[in-house]
């Protein structure tokens, strides 16, 4: 019986993958390099950009080239987010206007640092009513970590069994049973092609915002 609802960022309340998409290409076309389609990127931006860089370049964890290139694509992602191309995905908007109508306060615990989640959130007006963003550079730890989740909860007052934690990956519903905390997955984000959803340990599973915001106020109506 959730009394706050926090959510992973990229796949779940922001369509992110048309900025990816943009800059992962240019940075290959920079190395001459062979573009990527937009399915494969879509289905690993929720696992970073190091893992984006990785897919572009044909690069392992200990390439010696990783770290430069990710340098170089941080520095055009970061120019990116002024004019950036993401939106929210349908719905998210009635979605958290109601959570905010309900008097249900809500956060965002992301894997993406601060100096591009700040930016990033402040071109979307629905994001005002957020009541606390958690980036892994303010616990020095990233999701599967259960410190950003821990975070956000300190913040709003409240135990980790009085909120959910909502993601669109295995990573996300890791996180928040390593909290001690229901994890909601949903299936409109950027799903691994790996793996099935129904084995990632989610308390439910949303197939829709619309779903989701029915879940919620009805959970919260009972308690």
């Amino acid at each position: 019986m959730p009394q706050a609802v926090i959510f992973d960022l990229d796949g779940t309340l922001l369509d992110t993958a048309p900025d990816f998409s943009l800059i992962l290409n240019r940075l290959l076309q920079q190395h001459e390099r062979a573009e990527v389609s937009s399915t494969a990127i879509r289905s690993t931006v929720s696992a970073g950009a190091r893992a984006l860089v990785k897919l572009g370049f044909g690069l392992r964890d200990d390439d010696p080239m990783l770290e430069a290139l990710m340098g170089e694509f941080l520095q055009l992602y970061s120019a990116q987010i002024p004019q950036t191309q993401a939106s929210l995905f349908d719905d998210i908007d009635m979605l958290i206007t109601s959570l905010h109508a309900a008097g249900v306060p809500w956060g965002i615990m992301t894997n993406k640092a601060r100096r591009f989640s700040e930016p990033l959130l402040s071109r979307f007006e629905s994001f005002s009513t957020c009541s606390v963003l958690v980036c892994p550079d303010d616990v020095n730890a990233s999701k599967p970590d259960p410190k950003g989740i821990l975070h956000a909860c300190a913040q709003l007052g409240l135990p980790p069994e009085q909120a959910v934690y909502v993601g669109d990956h295995p990573r996300d519903i890791e996180a928040a049973v390593n909290a001690n905390m229901p994890g909601i997955a949903v299936r409109w984000g950027y799903l691994p092609e790996s793996g099935n959803i129904e084995n990632w340990g989610a308390a439910w599973i949303a197939d829709t915002p619309r779903e989701l915001t029915d879940y919620l106020l009805k959970t919260q109506a009972n308690v």
